[in-house]
């Protein structure tokens, strides 16, 4: 078992005003952002990056495309920047990654996109900001990419995808929208989940897993109920930063591979389509693995399975989403497109339980 972690952390509020330093060696710098990210932090962000030649990547699109990212990695080798910077939420930060990357390589962004492994040389550095507390991905090497016109989902997963700095700052989700704090949270719960029941788990991942959920099971609540609760959204946080460093090893498994079709055949939100299952499926993981049943229920206070599986209902429905399929507008027709498409290799080996179609069918059925 081994566990790697190249990405050197700043967490805690404040730690943002730490920038220059990280850029000092810096003089060309690309600047990924969204627009809802970089309006309420402007004034401040130019003030931190004052001096430098800045190339503006901005208004990131919510599931970048692999179009987008062909023409943000086009940008990045015209302007040959030193540094990369990400500021925003998982779709900038997955796409800063993807374009750093990809600039320095010589194949092409279709070929790394469906390229197994390989030799690859460095990616540019990247410092990644989160400003929502869900994805993980200032601490991973991987990140996500779409086409919906063809319903297809590309997925990186190198090492040189790694971050060279995160600088994780609980002060920049304060603005978050409930309904967004609602679905990145619970993305982030779903990954220290699904991290903790995995084949590849190892001790340093089962450490923050356990930690993510102790964290966010109650901070999650309070946290979509009242945006300046400072210790909510600093435990939130934290949760989303050790839910990253525990599958940034693992991968995660079963609930992010029935979620893709979710999202490409109905839009239902990430955090959500990955959420609504989750309980169920944990419950069929505690019988592949029974042995992780004591240390799960004792991180959410409960004394068995099923009371895990409705405390995480309970804490679902305090944050405003949705547990059943029919609330998110799923019928049976579409139960029989997630079976069809909701098998992804990479993620249903990880899981500890072995699905097949009938048993996925009637897993999804019981949530109708």
């Amino acid at each position: 078992m081994s566990y790697e972690m190249p990405t050197i952390i700043l967490f805690g509020e404040g730690c943002l005003a730490t920038l220059p330093d990280l850029l000092a060696p810096y003089r060309k710098i690309a600047f990924f952002h969204g627009r809802a990210s970089y309006v309420p932090n402007a004034q401040r962000m130019d003030a931190l990056l004052q001096g430098k030649d800045i190339l503006h990547i901005a208004d990131i699109a919510p599931e970048p495309e692999v179009r987008h990212l062909q023409e943000c990695t086009e940008q990045l080798q015209s302007f040959a920047p030193e540094c990369v910077l990400a500021l925003g939420g998982g779709s900038v930060l997955d796409i800063a990654k993807g374009a750093a990357f990809c600039a320095m390589q010589s194949t092409s962004v279709e070929g790394l996109l469906s390229a197994s492994g390989g030799h690859f040389a460095d990616s540019l550095p990247v410092i990644a900001i989160p400003t929502t507390a869900g994805t993980g991905s200032e601490v991973t090497p991987f990140a996500v990419f779409w086409n919906h016109g063809e319903k297809k989902k590309y997925s990186f997963g190198y090492r040189e995808l790694f971050p060279a700095h995160a600088l994780v700052d609980p002060e920049l989700t304060y603005s978050m929208p409930p309904i967004v704090t609602a679905c990145t949270g619970m993305d982030a719960f779903t990954q220290a989940c699904e991290s903790y029941w995995n084949n590849n788990h190892n001790p340093t991942s089962d450490a923050y897993a356990l930690e993510a959920l102790s964290l966010m099971l109650s901070a999650l609540p309070k946290a979509v109920e009242d945006g300046a609760d400072a210790s909510a959204r600093h435990d939130v946080m934290l949760g989303s930063l050790r839910a990253g460093q525990a599958f940034s090893n693992t991968r995660t498994a079963a609930c992010h591979s029935i979620s893709y079709p979710m999202t490409l055949y109905f839009g239902v939100t990430h955090g959500q389509a990955v959420g609504v299952t989750l309980p169920e499926v944990l419950l069929l993981d505690a019988q592949a693995m029974p042995n992780r049943i004591p240390d799960f229920c004792e991180a959410l206070g409960a004394s068995s399975m099923g009371e895990a599986a409705e405390k995480i209902r309970d804490m679902m429905r305090a944050s405003g989403l949705c547990t059943r399929l029919s609330e998110l507008g799923i019928d049976r027709a579409g139960i029989d497109i997630i079976v069809e498409h909701g098998f992804t290799p990479e993620r249903m080996s990880n899981n500890p339980y072995a699905f097949t179609a009938e048993s996925l069918r009637t897993m999804l059925l019981h949530l109708l």
